[in-house]
């Protein structure tokens, strides 16, 4: 038992430094995941091609499944669909830092047409300041791919500029 609180500045460097590379493959960091969705599809490799064509995921490893990566921590599992493990029919959103490169990715999804895309919609700008592509995968799976806006709102960076200054006063975790 440590006698650490959950706000020592100790603590949340590790916790937040994310996990040690343990290795290179494929151009890729090797590391444990923090966070990852297994997706089961009747036809894994098709799926898998879906994700490299429309969103720009590669493949970092094949068998049984397919590990697919767009992003450090953007990590997919496809696995077979067998008796024990139904096809995957949907999830929750799940969000996906596009920043930088949303246009990019948006022109990506248009090139790659609508096959397969049960719904796109955005770039879209929200109410707390970001853009988002919103995207839904053959499977049903909904992604969100978000970024910085071009021309953030001038009145939404202010409060949050207070919001964590006064935090930040106070000595408290934002």
């Amino acid at each position: 038992m440590s006698d650490s609180s959950p706000t020592d500045p100790g603590i949340l460097h590790n916790r937040y430094s994310g996990p040690p590379t343990l290795s290179q493959s494929n151009g890729f960091e090797i590391y444990p995941m923090p966070f990852f969705a297994l997706i089961a599809a009747s036809e894994p490799a098709n799926l898998a091609g879906w994700y490299q064509k429309a969103l720009g995921f590669s493949v970092l490893q094949v068998g049984p499944a397919f590990h697919l990566r767009r992003r450090k921590y953007q990590d997919l599992l496809l696995v077979p669909a067998q008796d024990e493990r139904i096809p995957t029919l949907g999830g929750p959103l799940l969000y996906f830092d596009a920043d930088g490169e949303l246009e990019v990715l948006a022109e990506r999804i248009e090139k790659a047409g609508k096959v397969g895309l049960v719904n796109v919609s955005g770039p879209l700008a929200t109410l707390w300041n970001t853009s988002e592509l919103r995207v839904t995968d053959p499977t049903g799976y909904r992604f969100v791919f978000t970024s910085r806006p071009r021309d953030p709102d001038p009145d939404i960076q202010s409060r949050v500029a207070t919001i964590l200054t006064s935090a930040h006063r106070l000595g408290k975790p934002v």
